[in-house]
């Protein structure tokens, strides 16, 4: 039941989880058809485990080759969805243009270039959502970088970065680590690529080397391993050269209940 519209019927893109209470309702016209936003709050949280009883945790460094790097020296392959759909996207932006403004050609243009855009974003978010899921199923700390996307979203890397989906897809792996009493943590980047995980020793490199080789210790892996294993490190709370992932640092704002939206 809406104000002034009362009840509208609509269909379940997802059923309501249990134990959720809705919030708010947006109505949001797109490209297909009008949606409803529903943001929901779990009223069941589970407690969050205690830093010193984490059993698993993993360090990710998000990337463009890659989507994400883990500590372990595995990887997850970035889709690019956006790059992938620019040919079909150009078709679509071109019969907009070559229309005539305000002739139903061009209203069923603009129709058709929208819901061109919203498969690529959902078939990104779907992707976020697949990809949080894995990394909680098997971890119960998740480490990451604390980005500041606006600003990268400003460089010359602007297309892969928003194609990438880096600011949803950390906010997706939040909100799921919450709901299941798991903890993400970011933390500072600086560094994360140049000093070696092994001893904490300063390496310079510059972005085109792609290889870290500690000419201290000797230890020799991927730059974005070593950033990753970095990324762990600071979370867990011991220096570099702890070959124990001793969880002793407090995780700050955990425990409140979370919002999401379907």
């Amino acid at each position: 039941t809406l104000p002034k519209f009362g009840k509208v019927k609509m269909i379940y893109h997802r059923p309501i989880p249990e134990g959720f209470k809705i919030k708010t309702a947006t109505i949001t016209r797109k490209a297909d058809g009008y949606y409803v936003t529903l943001s929901i709050q779990d009223n069941t949280v589970p407690d969050v485990i205690p830093v010193d009883s984490v059993k698993n945790p993993i360090g990710i460094d998000m990337g463009l080759k890659s989507f994400l790097i883990k500590s372990d020296g595995s990887e997850v392959p970035i889709p690019q969805y956006y790059r992938k759909a620019q040919k079909r996207l150009k078709k679509r932006q071109k019969a907009v243009s070559r229309s005539k403004k305000g002739s139903n050609n061009r209203q069923k243009a603009v129709t058709r270039l929208g819901k061109a855009h919203k498969k690529v974003a959902d078939t990104r978010k779907d992707f976020h959502f697949k990809t949080a899921k894995e990394l909680l199923d098997n971890h119960d700390l998740v480490a990451h970088e604390k980005l500041n996307i606006k600003g990268l979203a400003k460089t010359r890397l602007a297309k892969s970065i928003l194609d990438a989906g880096w600011g949803q897809f950390l906010s997706i792996l939040s909100v799921k680590a919450e709901n299941a009493g798991l903890v993400t943590k970011a933390v500072n980047p600086r560094n994360t690529s140049q000093n070696c995980s092994n001893c904490g020793k300063k390496v310079a490199k510059k972005l085109q080397d792609r290889i870290h080789s500690c000419p201290h210790c000797g230890f020799t892996v991927d730059r974005d391993v070593n950033a990753a294993i970095n990324v762990l490190n600071l979370a867990v709370g011991h220096p570099a050269s702890s070959k124990a992932y001793r969880a002793t640092e407090a995780i700050a704002g955990v425990g409140k209940k979370p919002t999401l939206n379907l």
